[in-house]
């Protein structure tokens, strides 16, 4: 062939080259996890029906069928990430998630990721969740990831408002020094058990806790969280502790002079009542027979005792002085100022508790709450519901918390110094201003 038209030839070729439309092809990574819902899902529904709910290729759906058996014995499900714009397994259950969501919003009710992933879970448990992705429900995991993929998916974003921090002001060291040698020396002196070093506080609890952050959609300028009309209706939990990680029965003050007819409160929580629903001089006896009766049924009321508490007004009262020394409990009293680094409760203990009522009390207003009044608002929870969300949030704080609060703030720590590298904890519940 002559040179000239071989070269013709090729010029032809390569145009034919260069016109010719590459295609790219973006493929999509599953884990093993996602493969057997899919799998568990075709079994009961069909390959076809399959492949059109998850939007998959049909050959795809069927390929991990057969290939179902070999992922029994996989130990990393999730070695492989779902690829960029996968949707997700559970569209039609996540839509109902969103139009609650929306719901609630548009009532005003806060809602958190706890709250999402409870709801979530319940939706997949109706009957007509069930029918369209069968027994793969049972593998759902309402994980970080999940809620985070879902608000990206609907457009929604985490609101809440800022946190102002006070700090400790400087000339207190002298007094937190003092403190600390104080007890310190009353320890050496009466070598407490650790189940008899106490610290107790009382801390206010609002009938409304809306808290300052919701789920909701981006680029809403007004965030408003509904309640019972009861923001500021509060009463008073008192909590008590010990440095062995023992937690004693919470103490529930409400305004008032006894329970309503028909209130029942649950075991576990103990219920006083007084004309501002707090703690005053005359409750403070009242407290000192309780610790006593609480020692007693664990077998140390007689061993030496020592209480940590504030310098609230009504811990200093002589008579109340008295009646602890009566009963042989020493007294270290935390200068103002200090209970931000000197009291475990406040520094590890407060904040977790109240983050565990906040969710008790969504959990109760997603649900209906106490019902509505004639005027189309919510009322106000029962006491009886109100010291279940207490037991209920005290009984999630773990006695771990407890212990390490307690060498947080020198309290427990070994007398013979080795104990001294653990470190202040900078956060309390009294230095957040919500």
């Amino acid at each position: 062939m002559p040179l000239q038209k071989k070269r013709r030839q090729n010029m032809v070729v390569s145009k034919r080259v260069a016109n010719k439309k590459i295609i790219k092809r973006h493929r999509n990574s599953y884990s093993i996890e996602q493969k057997r819902q899919v799998v568990a899902y075709a079994k009961e529904n069909g390959i076809i029906k399959a492949s059109k709910s998850f939007e998959l290729d049909k050959s795809m759906v069927s390929r991990w069928v057969n290939l179902n058996e070999k992922w029994v014995n996989e130990t990393n499900q999730n070695s492989k990430r779902v690829g960029s714009g996968r949707k997700s397994f559970y569209p039609e259950a996540e839509k109902e998630l969103y139009d609650w969501i929306i719901e609630q919003r548009k009532q005003g009710l806060g809602v958190t990721y706890a709250i999402a992933r409870v709801k979530m879970l319940d939706i997949l448990k109706k009957p007509t969740m069930i029918s369209l992705y069968g027994n793969s429900i049972n593998e759902f995991k309402t994980s970080n990831r999940w809620i985070s993929a879902f608000m990206k998916r609907h457009n929604l974003s985490w609101r809440r408002r800022t946190k102002v921090s006070q700090k400790l002001p400087s000339q207190t060291n002298e007094l937190l020094k003092n403190f600390q040698e104080f007890v310190t020396r009353l320890r050496t002196e009466k070598l407490f058990e650790m189940s008899n070093i106490l610290n107790m506080d009382e801390t206010p609890v609002w009938f409304d806790m809306t808290g300052n952050f919701t789920i909701d959609n981006r680029g809403e300028k007004t965030i408003h969280i509904r309640g019972t009309g009861n923001e500021k209706n509060r009463f008073t939990v008192v909590l008590t502790v010990s440095a062995d990680g023992t937690k004693f029965p919470p103490i529930c003050i409400f305004k008032g002079k006894r329970l309503s007819h028909g209130e029942q409160i649950p075991s576990g929580v103990i219920v006083w009542f007084q004309q501002n629903g707090w703690m005053d001089s005359e409750l403070m006896k009242d407290y000192v027979d309780y610790v006593n009766s609480n020692l007693g049924k664990m077998g140390i009321s007689n061993a030496p005792t020592m209480m940590v508490y504030d310098s609230f007004r009504g811990h200093l009262e002589e008579s109340v002085k008295i009646k602890f020394r009566d009963r042989g409990i020493d007294l270290a009293v935390i200068p103002g100022g200090l209970t931000s680094i000197c009291q475990p409760l406040d520094v590890s203990i407060n904040k977790p508790f109240k983050d565990n009522l906040r969710k008790e009390w969504h959990i109760w207003m997603a649900g209906g709450g106490s019902g509505m009044t004639a005027s189309g608002n919510f009322r106000r929870a029962r006491l009886s519901d109100v010291c279940g969300w207490v037991k209920r949030a005290w009984d999630r704080i773990s006695d771990e918390i407890v212990i390490e609060s307690f060498k947080t703030c020198r309290i427990s720590t070994s007398l013979d110094g080795t104990d001294d590298e653990i470190t202040d904890n900078e956060s309390s519940d009294d230095d957040i201003i919500e």
